[in-house]
């Protein structure tokens, strides 16, 4: 029986305390006068500063009176556009009637605050009645409207395509920027008010194999409202790439004044092919053998590759080689016509194979052009010498059979010297002409001696010894 009487006691002093809360919030001579003073207009960064006026109306004491922002009652989207600097705020601890205070609440614009209307919500919670420990509970709720204003730069990156092919790269030569192919791009900021900072395009993903290098480099400070950046997407393919399709991501990032981040991604489609390295190694195959003609028609087949992809340093190197051969067989033409005797042909082809070696600056190969056309111009003071090289470059200039033919040449020339000598001298027999000194034997030699028939044979004494 205790027990229910003192559960029906509890109950009704709960009851007793709630409708004194009620009655104070719905009697309007319980609620104090509040208002607040803030800007209404804001920017991203900007601090505003809540000025929370209150003003004791309820002709009784108030108590202990406390202003605050109250976070729970914010929406996601306004907890994320404000920081909270100073949230609550302690009036004086007694306040008689017709009293008034004020206290300032403190928040900032966070930087990636979205344009818009937000509301915060500021309470001020007060005790009312003629003792400290007797009050009565309220709770005043005022909404602030708070409008971010903000314009955005707004870049824009577009390349000219998104889908590129590329041949492997040749391990002779280096390839580098700008001889790669590559895809051009633009970054524009199209918001006619708004300077956009920090502007930055790096590669997030490629692979080992194709690299992608962006030429000139992105690292730029301001970019004003309807200005430009311009370059290209370069594409490394290694010898040993795979032939496949591979993705390169770039991204784009900027800031706006309030340091606000922005960002932009962009894929490139990548596929790899050896169709131009596989022409290219066989004409050049056909080089190393000297069929000039099968070389020049597979390194045409694969400069149209390479000219395709934009690929400038494997055309370039495919030209050298071709007015490599061109050179060596204006060369070969120019040494015929030396042999041949007709030197001013000779030197005709020689200044034009020196011409094409300077363009490709094979100085070794125009040093040989010089010799040869000095030995085209004075041919009686001797041959033209040979010069070897290395490689598949290198430039000899006589085969055996030039050396053969050399040897076959002097040697007619002494036996037309004996001969001519040999019939100015009244038709005696070349030996006798000859001036040969032989060694003495140990025997007389077993051959007549010939004689003129005027004189006569004499006999040999016994007694002379042998020679």
């Amino acid at each position: 029986m205790n027990k229910t009487k003192t559960s029906i006691l509890i109950l009704l002093v709960v009851f007793a305390n709630f409708l004194t809360i009620v009655g104070a919030q719905e009697d309007p001579t319980l609620i104090p006068d509040v208002s607040l003073d803030y800007p209404t207009d804001v920017a991203p960064n900007q601090q505003i500063n809540i000025r929370v006026r209150v003003k004791n109306t309820v002709n009784n004491i108030m108590w202990d009176t406390l202003a605050y922002i109250d976070e729970d009652s914010m929406t996601k989207e306004g907890r994320a556009a404000f920081e909270i600097i100073d949230s609550r705020k302690l009036f004086p601890i007694r306040m008689d009637p017709n009293q008034e205070e004020t206290v300032i609440l403190t928040v900032k614009v966070t930087p990636n605050a979205l344009g818009g209307e937000y509301i915060l919500p500021v309470v001020v919670a007060t005790g009312i009645g003629g003792c400290r420990e007797g009050c009565a509970p309220s709770l005043v709720t005022v909404n602030s409207t708070v409008d971010v204003k903000r314009t955005d730069p707004l870049l824009t990156l577009e390349f000219d395509r998104y889908q590129i092919d590329v041949e492997q790269g040749v391990c002779e030569v280096e390839l580098v920027v700008p001889y790669l192919p590559n895809i051009p791009f633009k970054i524009t900021n199209i918001n006619p008010n708004e300077p956009a900072y920090t502007i930055r395009m790096t590669v997030i993903q490629d692979t080992p194999m194709v690299r992608g290098i962006i030429d000139p480099v992105v690292n730029q400070s301001l970019l004003a409202p309807g200005e430009q950046i311009e370059g290209s997407l370069y594409i490394r393919a290694k010898y040993e790439a795979p032939t496949e399709s591979e993705v390169i991501r770039v991204r784009l990032t900027y800031s706006d004044k309030h340091g606000t981040n922005y960002d932009l991604f962009r894929d490139i489609g990548v596929t790899v092919k050896n169709i131009g390295k596989n022409f290219y190694d066989q004409g050049k195959l056909y080089y190393e053998a000297c069929d000039y003609e099968n070389a020049k028609s597979s390194l045409k087949q694969a400069r149209e590759i390479y000219q395709g992809d934009n690929n400038i340093l494997m055309v370039q190197e495919i030209d050298k080689l071709v007015k490599r051969m061109e050179a060596n067989d204006k060369f070969m033409k120019g040494q015929n016509k030396f042999f041949a005797g007709e030197f001013k042909d000779a030197i005709a082809y020689y200044s034009e194979a020196k011409t094409l070696y300077t363009e490709i600056n094979d100085c070794q190969a125009v040093q040989l052009c010089d010799d040869a056309i000095r030995a085209s111009s004075r041919p009686g003071i001797g041959i033209l010498p040979g010069v070897s090289g290395t490689g598949a470059d290198s430039l000899t200039t006589f085969s055996i059979h030039t050396v053969i033919q050399i040897m076959l040449i002097g040697i007619i020339a002494i036996l037309l010297i004996i001969i001519f000598r040999g019939k100015r001298g009244g038709g005696g027999s070349i030996s006798s002409k000859i001036n040969i000194k032989e060694k003495n034997t140990s025997r007389p030699s077993q051959k007549p001696l010939s004689r003129p028939s005027q004189a006569p044979i004499r006999t040999l004494r016994k007694d002379r010894p042998n020679i």
